[in-house]
């Protein structure tokens, strides 16, 4: 082949190359990376074990679904029911107070000032004198020294109950801010059937059966004293002063019974009554003014009467009443109470003043209320059903409880509200009703297991 032919074939061979080498770099520079741009699905995504950092948390607190699993699958909230009631012990009590406490403050200490203070370093090497530039000119740096404050104790006072348990005497305070529970007196005084708490929730009066399961005992004792006292054998009934510095009480004798009164503070007393008719109960209402119902039956007519503490003197106030039973407000004015009936005991109200009686329309025991501080209003656990009319005779022995729900009464209006239909809280038949200073809770003891309740008012 001539060598002109040969030279062409190659320099054609090697143009052609150059030419596919040019298209093949030209094409490939024009291809893009898949992107997520124009909603194009990427085939890859960044890790990152910590997150973006720019998520929010799911509403409510509830775990993220897909779109397609909450439109088949459409979530469902429900709001739990929150209970009015609390019990406070599940164990049986022999009574409990309202009372306001003194608790100590926890300060911290606030940040003490500093003071600033010179220190020369020191070196564990010795070195020549010759050696230093200038002996005289020392580097100092500073050390600041905090000096303590003094932090005085505060205190603060605590809307708080007390209470004694049944069984072994112990008494137990609750806080009802934080609802810490505290043992605060673990003197044993066993089978307590009722315990009275002072103004004050100190001093104790406790009553139980004698040795010989006859004797009614009362034991009066002031937590933090070494020595106690017995009140006479045989109290059979005690009521406070509205202000509960004072308490009268009833104590039979050969001759009948005789009333007595009495401050906690002091060991004098003076008696105000005496009766040959032993079958008494009593309510200390005003500064001078114990009323006395006679006990009742359902198929007795009973009474109640006014005992001026002062002179002795004993007025009829009504009565004629069969299964009678009382409650008056705090200044005597009015008088709640219930009425034996075919078809069960009646509340009814009695103005003292007009000398009138209103019906209430519903059933019930005043022994299952307690009267507002405005001595207008009355809060009652009150029977949903009532059987039979051997009231309060069947229920005083413990024959019959009540399941109740609970109303609060303006007896200035007659108007009644129910507070609770008590359908979220196990059946309680209230008894021995008391309030807090701000009305706010209900506390109460249920018959039918002494355990101690309250229930929310607002």
């Amino acid at each position: 082949m001539p060598k002109k032919t040969i030279f062409i074939f190659i320099a054609v061979f090697v143009l052609t190359g150059v030419i596919m080498l040019i298209i093949y770099f030209f094409i490939g520079s024009s291809k893009t990376t898949p992107s997520t741009t124009n909603n194009a699905t990427t085939n890859y995504q960044t890790f990152n074990p910590f997150g973006s950092g720019t998520q929010t948390a799911p509403a409510n607190n509830q775990n993220t679904q897909s779109t397609e699993t909450t439109a088949n699958q459409p979530q469902q909230q429900t709001t739990p029911i929150v209970s009015k009631f609390h019990q406070i012990t599940n164990f049986s009590v022999a009574g409990a107070t309202y009372f306001e406490d003194t608790r100590p403050i926890q300060v911290t200490p606030a940040t003490a000032p500093t003071t600033t203070v010179p220190t020369t370093p020191t070196t564990n090497q010795t070195q020549p004198v010759a050696s230093a530039p200038n002996p005289t000119s020392t580097q100092t740096k500073t050390t600041k020294i905090a000096v303590p404050k003094s932090v005085q104790p505060k205190f603060e006072t605590v809307p708080s109950i007390r209470y004694v348990e049944r069984v072994t005497g112990h008494i137990y305070e609750m806080y009802l801010d934080t609802k810490a529970v505290n043992q605060i007196s673990n003197s044993t005084i066993p089978s307590i059937y009722e315990a009275i708490f002072d103004g004050k929730a100190q001093t104790v009066i406790y009553r139980y059966l004698g040795t010989d399961n006859q004797t009614i005992s009362s034991f009066m004792a002031t937590m933090g004293e070494t020595k106690g006292e017995f009140l006479p054998d045989n109290i059979t009934d005690i009521s406070l002063s509205p202000d509960k510095s004072k308490f009268f009480y009833l104590t039979e004798n050969q001759n009948g019974i005789t009333g007595t009164t009495r401050a906690f503070a002091e060991t004098k007393k003076y008696q105000v009554f005496s009766s040959p008719f032993t079958e008494w109960l009593s309510q200390w209402v005003g500064s001078q003014k114990v009323f006395l119902t006679t006990k009742a039956s359902w198929s007795v007519n009973g009474d109640l009467f006014s005992l001026n503490t002062a002179n002795g003197s004993l007025t009829k106030v009504f009565g004629g009443i069969a299964g009678l039973t009382t409650l008056a407000n705090k200044d005597g004015t009015v008088v709640l109470y219930s009425a034996s009936l075919s078809d069960g005991p009646k509340l009814e109200l009695f103005n003292i003043s007009k000398h009138i009686s209103s019906d209430l329309n519903m059933y019930g025991l005043p022994e299952k209320c307690v009267w507002s501080n405005d001595n207008i209003n009355i809060y009652c656990g009150v029977p949903k059903n009532v059987a039979g009319n051997e009231y309060p005779d069947s229920w005083y022995q413990g024959l019959i409880s009540f399941d109740d729900y609970f109303v609060k009464i303006n007896t200035a209006t007659f108007q009644v509200e129910t507070v609770s239909d008590g359908t979220n809280a196990e059946p309680i038949d209230a008894t021995h009703l008391f309030l807090d200073k701000g009305e706010n809770n209900l506390f109460f003891i249920n018959k039918i297991d002494s355990t101690l309740w309250s229930l929310d008012l607002k």
